[in-house]
């Protein structure tokens, strides 16, 4: 697979990539997400570049598709071999998931991956989130507490717990009551003067789960599982199979031993990890 074409072919080729998008992406009117107002010179770029886009195209197909026709995926010389990988093959046709839409949506979650852990744009938290965050902190406070605010060589400090109640309530009225347009201000982002690089570990975490929330989508995938399960074992050696694959880890006997259980710490240790507020550099924002 060499070239992606404008042809109902290359969408179709695309769908698991859509489904995934569909997931991740929130529509923009739920305004409990927070809007990235930074939009990507690639994606003008990748626009502009695909001219005529049929209808069905969705932003993440369009970057993606002049992505690999220029070859900036870092897997994509390794088609060939996956053809060729016995055990990875015969568990995708066990999922009757079609080879060539399953590839292409290994190398768009890679891509998408390293495109936030990597070369990602760290973000400041949102006015909104701060505004959250203290009402909570606030919130939580069984005992006694201080707030301080600084401004210059002014202080003021509060330590009478009814006035910094009266602060929690009156931001959750606030926010309670704003209309669209003041919660769309408050959501607007700035950047970190510095990126944050985030480790492999991580990323392996969040690639899986990605996979895995595409699985939930398939009924057939679905109807292989265990009475209650989340996932059967065979997705979970799928994924941990790919993780060797690809090369987010080179320690083989960890990965495709599937009786080591490694993927499943993995998605257990990272469960409630706190991402920094890592954009894509690439890519739409997704919210994971």
């Amino acid at each position: 697979m060499d070239k992606l074409e404008w042809d109902n072919n290359a969408l179709s080729l695309m769908e698991y990539i859509g489904i995934i998008e569909s997931i991740y992406i929130p529509d923009l009117d739920d305004y409990d997400y927070i809007i990235n107002v930074i939009r990507c010179e690639a994606s003008a770029e990748a626009i502009e570049e695909a001219g005529n886009i049929p209808f069905g195209a969705t932003d993440c197909m369009v970057i993606f598709k002049s992505r690999f026709n220029q070859r900036l995926l870092s897997k994509q010389n390794l088609y060939s071999q996956y053809l060729t990988e016995r055990e990875i093959q015969e568990l995708i046709s066990y999922f009757e998931l079609n080879t060539d839409k399953f590839w292409l949506l290994i190398l768009f979650v890679c891509d998408y991956c390293e495109s936030m852990f990597y070369q990602g744009i760290t973000m400041k938290f949102t006015p909104l989130e701060q505004l959250e965050q203290l009402q909570s902190a606030i919130s939580n406070v069984e005992d006694t507490a201080s707030l301080t605010f600084k401004a210059g060589k002014q202080k003021v400090v509060l330590e009478d717990m009814r006035a910094i109640k009266a602060i929690s309530e009156a931001i959750n009225k606030y926010i309670s009551e704003a209309d669209i347009d003041t919660v769309k201000f408050l959501s607007r982002r700035q950047e970190e003067e510095t990126s944050t690089i985030l480790k492999d570990s991580p990323f392996i975490a969040y690639f899986a789960k990605m996979l895995l929330t595409f699985f939930n989508t398939q009924q057939q995938i679905r109807a292989k599982r265990r009475t209650g399960a989340n996932h059967s074992i065979k997705e979970m050696e799928l994924v941990s199979r790919l993780v060797y694959f690809i090369k987010l880890s080179r320690n083989k006997e960890t990965w495709t031993d599937i009786e080591n259980e490694t993927l499943k710490a993995f998605l257990k240790q990272y469960k409630d990890y706190k991402y920094p507020h890592n954009i894509s550099n690439v890519y739409p924002e997704f919210s994971i």
